[in-house]
């Protein structure tokens, strides 16, 4: 009996306790002015909330490899934005915009050291305040009646400030340029060019990505009196999709480099049974931010 006592003291706890206020105050609105035929203006503003996805608060340990582990974080707090944008829209053809976001407490990778263990520790947490200045540039237009193009620029500086009570801070300047190219041609085929490049990068304060892109391509063709499709698609041609970049510690920076299958070729047909009917929409009503949270944790 004196053993059991003994036991329970050691390991008996003082209670903790803890609040968290829900209500909050969320304005948005916008303001468009038409300024002749082609040209119109819209600024928009607003406040929103954005809850981290369920699985980033599971507090298991998940092994990657002998020295690195991952779990999520059980204390991750929602992240709260302001946004303004101002856009410019030409006719159908150009579309500009401008922008400007600061946001508390940002959802972030972090990489953790665990000296006890000898390990890294993959983890979400907060960044204190990030700040994100942003231009972008759309253009839609056909070159010819058998060639029609999209194009996109966007460019965004972005600084994230402190973690955790650490005081560890990093920011980067950004462009991503996006091209898709449509083709008719041969009177009955159907083609496609796109790529996608992008400079150094950086979604999580700890963690520079280095340039990468990719360029696919697709042809289509209609068979069986036009019941049937028959598409060749070629994605990441080159193999230049790599993930490669730097981790960054308060007192060290780890090189990375991650190769995947991304260079793939499908050959397919598709064959469409009876009349065509127009899909209905359904709405997931209110229930939608939760299957957005439990979707993105999967």
């Amino acid at each position: 009996m004196y053993v059991n006592l003994l036991i329970l003291y050691k390991y008996k706890q003082k209670d903790s306790s803890f609040s968290r206020h829900y209500g909050g105050f969320f304005p948005s609105g916008y303001i468009s002015y038409q300024a002749d035929s082609s040209n119109s203006f819209t600024f928009t503003t607003g406040r929103r909330i954005d809850r981290p996805p369920f699985q980033t608060l599971n507090p298991f340990y998940f092994i990657v490899n002998k020295y690195t582990y991952s779990t999520g974080n059980p204390f991750l707090l929602p992240q709260y934005s302001w946004n303004l944008e101002l856009n410019h829209q030409y006719k159908n053809l150009l579309s500009t915009s401008i922008s400007y976001s600061i946001v508390k407490n940002y959802f972030s990778q972090l990489f953790l050291n665990d000296s006890a263990k000898g390990v890294l520790l993959y983890s979400q947490g907060n960044v204190g305040h990030t700040n994100t200045f942003g231009l972008s540039s759309t253009l839609t237009t056909s070159l010819f009646k058998w060639w029609s193009v999209t194009a996109s620029a966007i460019y965004n500086h972005k600084e994230l400030k402190g973690f955790n009570g650490n005081n560890y801070s990093s920011n980067i300047n950004q462009l991503t340029i996006n091209i898709n190219n449509q083709f008719s041609f041969a009177k009955v085929y159907s083609g496609e060019i796109s790529g996608f490049y992008t400079t150094k990068a950086r979604n999580d304060i700890q963690e520079l990505l280095y340039p990468t892109g990719q360029l696919s391509f697709g042809v289509s063709k209609p068979v069986l009196k036009n019941k049937g499709t028959l598409k060749l698609n070629a994605r990441d041609i080159f193999h230049t999709n790599i993930m490669e970049g730097l981790t960054q510690f308060p007192n060290a920076t780890e090189y990375f480099i991650i190769h995947r299958d991304t260079r793939i070729i499908t050959l397919s047909f598709t064959y469409r049974f009876g009349k065509a009917y127009k899909a209905a929409k359904h709405s997931s009503g209110g229930a939608e931010d939760e299957i957005e949270r439990v979707g993105n944790g999967g």
